[in-house]
């Protein structure tokens, strides 16, 4: 093996190591709820009358922006 190879696989290694790491810190929204009041998706709206700014649970202010609940809070598979 050439030094020129050996130094691409190096690279190749840190790049994957990276990778690796930066997706291990990547914390996973949370799930859905799989109780009576989460039971079934009935849109953003009726997420956001609990967890609007008025709601009884309101969102974190860290939360992201946005109404579109399912692109990162997920249904477990036991449904």
């Amino acid at each position: 093996m050439t030094r020129r190879q050996i130094l691409a696989l190096l690279a190749l290694a840190a790049l994957a190591a990276v990778v690796a790491v930066l997706a291990s810190r990547n914390p996973r929204p949370p799930y859905v709820p799989a109780d009576a009041d989460h039971a079934r998706w009935e849109g953003a709206a009726a997420c956001l009358a609990c967890h609007g700014p008025d709601g009884p649970l309101p969102r974190s202010p860290n939360h992201p922006l946005g109404d579109d609940c399912l692109r990162c809070h997920a249904w477990r598979e036991s449904r």
